[in-house]
């Protein structure tokens, strides 16, 4: 009894990760690219290690992750810094579904089917902190850690979007006011919950963490040649 009732709990499982999958049979992938790079970025040379996303990723997610989903990823993070090509290859269903309109036909553009989104990213780059930084963002907008704006009205939806703050309210967004302004604010409001925004500095990605690690955030960020700040 107990075995029939494991089978079925693990072809359940398999039953929801499957249909959780994109249908690629009706798609026809095609890469602009005539070949790809076979260069790996240079991750040891700049004291860039697997650690370094751990702990960004603990505090980053704070308590809206399990351990497992933190591991988990982390190792998504690293290995798509450190090796693009097979970070394609082990998670191709995630890379994908990171790219945003991927394979969506949009008016005036031809669709995006590049099967190796990541490395293809390298093979044009070729530049380490250039290809990580793009390779952060899309892995962590899609896990709904980091967020973009540049209208303070924007700004109002997308903090909500964010996984730590979905259930808070903050201020309503000035005609006159930009996403840094407005963040700013907001900062006001999230100091008695003991959190804080940082913001890209002269651009407009901004994360959360707790006031207590934005010290360590900004120095975990720093290595990467990310500097974020508070607004």
């Amino acid at each position: 009894m107990r075995k029939a009732i494991f089978l079925f709990i693990t072809l359940f499982y398999g039953v929801c990760v499957f249909a959780q999958q994109k249908d690629y049979t009706e798609i026809h992938f095609k890469s602009k690219l005539r070949n790809y790079t076979k260069i790996l970025p240079k991750t040891k040379e700049f004291d860039i290690d697997r650690d370094l996303f751990v702990q960004l990723v603990d505090l980053l997610t704070i308590e809206s992750f399990s351990e497992n989903e933190k591991s988990d990823l982390a190792n998504k993070l690293w290995l798509a810094v450190s090796n693009p090509q097979k970070f394609d290859f082990v998670y191709k269903d995630y890379s994908l579904k990171t790219i945003k309109n991927w394979g969506v036909k949009i008016k005036f553009e031809d669709p995006n089917f590049e099967p190796n989104p990541y490395l293809a990213k390298w093979t044009v780059t070729e530049d380490e902190f250039i290809y990580m930084h793009w390779a952060i963002t899309q892995i962590l907008t899609y896990e709904r850690l980091m967020a973009y704006s540049e209208k303070a009205k924007v700004a109002q939806k997308a903090i909500n979007e964010l996984l730590i703050l979905e259930k808070l309210k903050f201020y309503q967004a000035r005609t006159d006011e930009y996403a840094y302004d407005y963040l700013h604010r907001n900062n006001d409001l999230l100091k008695k919950r003991g959190l804080v925004i940082l913001i890209y500095n002269y651009h407009f990605d901004y994360i959360v963490c707790e006031i207590e690690n934005k010290d360590k955030m900004i120095e975990l960020l720093g290595r990467l040649k990310l500097e974020y700040i508070t607004p």
